[in-house]
């Protein structure tokens, strides 16, 4: 089975069998950046975590869909800022999760670095915010494959910024590639980027794939 997504999903298979209603791949409740389940042979694959204090959140949502925490086998991150990975840690406490990012923002997850953009006051807000480090388990390269999601490596908004491609073109772009309120694609803030130069070519580079369904890290679906 290829991981199920789809804009809407009419059904998703509990444990026992039996079906919950769901609306789509996003879940419910989680303010500021897009949080994704993914439906993998092996279990459930998260896209992102938002900010710190949304694991039980999450967790709420992968009860209503008939499944347990430990169905939970991966998270993974597109990039290590504290709207994407804040309840990483928790979640991985929580469910045992694996956590998987890519190789150049793997040291401040894991707080081996500060954070790559903001400088001590990004460093503040970390703190201010409890982000809890993590050592991920799995440290990811462009053109890995993990629960069926294609890595392709896509620098600028930080270092190791990473989208996920499915073989049917459905595309989870993290904060590489952008959207609207209404399904517009947006380009990437260069005031947020770590290189603008690079984050303006990664997104280009995201934008020629043409996908079939665009998730983003921010904002609505966008249907090819």
């Amino acid at each position: 089975m290829r991981p199920t997504m789809l804009t809407i999903l009419p059904s998703w298979p509990g444990e026992d069998g039996s079906c919950a209603e769901m609306r789509g791949p996003r879940v419910d409740g989680v303010r500021i950046a897009n949080v994704y389940l993914v439906a993998t042979e092996d279990g459930l694959l998260l896209v992102d975590t938002g900010m710190p204090g949304n694991a039980r959140r999450i967790l709420s949502f992968i009860d209503g869909i008939g499944r347990k925490p430990s169905a939970l086998r991966d998270i993974v991150v597109t990039h290590c800022d504290i709207d994407h990975v804040g309840s990483v840690a928790e979640l991985k406490r929580l469910t045992g999760a694996r956590v998987a990012i890519h190789e150049l923002d793997a040291p401040v997850l894991s707080g081996e670095q500060r954070p790559q953009k903001g400088g001590l006051v990004m460093v503040a807000l970390y703190r201010l915010l409890r982000f809890r480090p993590v050592a991920p388990d799995l440290r990811l390269r462009d053109g890995d494959t993990i629960g069926g999601l294609h890595v392709m490596h896509v620098p600028g908004h930080t270092a190791g910024s990473i989208a996920l491609v499915r073989d049917d073109g459905v595309v989870f772009s993290g904060d590489a590639l952008l959207s609207d309120k209404d399904g517009n694609v947006l380009p990437p803030d260069p005031r947020l980027a770590f290189d603008r130069a690079r984050a303006l070519a990664s997104a280009a580079m995201i934008t020629a794939r043409h996908a079939t369904l665009l998730l983003t890290g921010h904002g609505a679906p966008v249907s090819g």
